[in-house]
C-alpha cells in the first residue's frame, strides 16, 4: 500500500478570535477611563431609580437638615448665597449641583432653587444616590 504525501504550504496568516479582541478593548478602556467619584461634603442623599451621573457640574451647593449651607465646601448663609452666585455667574451653560440630605423639606429645596434661578442659572440638578434594586 502506497501512501501519498503531499506538501501543502501552510498559510502564515493567524487570526485572533473576536473574544480576544473584545477582551483587550475592555482592558484598554478600563485602564484609560477616568474613574470619577463624588467629591465634597458627606451627605446622605435621597435615592432615585432613574439617577444618572453628571460630570459637567461647576458649582456645588450642599444643604444640611440643620440649615447649614455650603457653597463649594465653604460655609455660607442663605442671604449671602444669591450674591455669591451672581458674582460667579459666567454663562447660562453653568451647572449648579444641589446635594441635600434626604430629610430636608421639599419647600426648602424649592426655595434654594428659586434663589439659584434668580442669580441667572438655568441648569440645576439635585444629586441623588442610585437605589439598590
Amino acid at each position: 500500500m502506497k501512501l501519498s504525501v503531499s506538501k501543502k504550504k501552510i498559510s502564515s496568516t493567524m487570526l485572533i478570535s473576536m473574544t480576544d479582541v473584545i477582551f483587550l478593548l475592555i482592558i484598554f478602556l478600563l485602564i484609560v477611563s477616568n474613574f470619577s467619584s463624588q467629591t465634597g461634603l458627606p451627605v446622605r442623599l435621597p435615592g432615585s431609580s432613574t439617577a444618572s451621573r453628571h460630570t459637567l457640574q461647576s458649582i456645588s451647593i450642599t444643604y444640611f437638615a440643620d440649615g447649614k449651607v455650603f457653597y463649594d465646601n465653604d460655609p455660607i448663609s442663605i442671604t449671602d448665597l444669591e450674591n455669591r452666585l451672581k458674582a460667579d455667574f459666567v454663562n447660562v451653560e453653568q451647572v449648579v449641583r444641589i446635594s441635600a440630605e434626604e430629610v430636608v423639606a421639599l419647600q426648602e429645596i424649592i426655595s434654594l432653587m428659586d434663589t439659584i434661578r434668580q442669580a441667572g442659572y438655568q441648569k440645576i440638578f439635585v444629586a441623588t444616590e442610585v437605589e439598590a434594586q
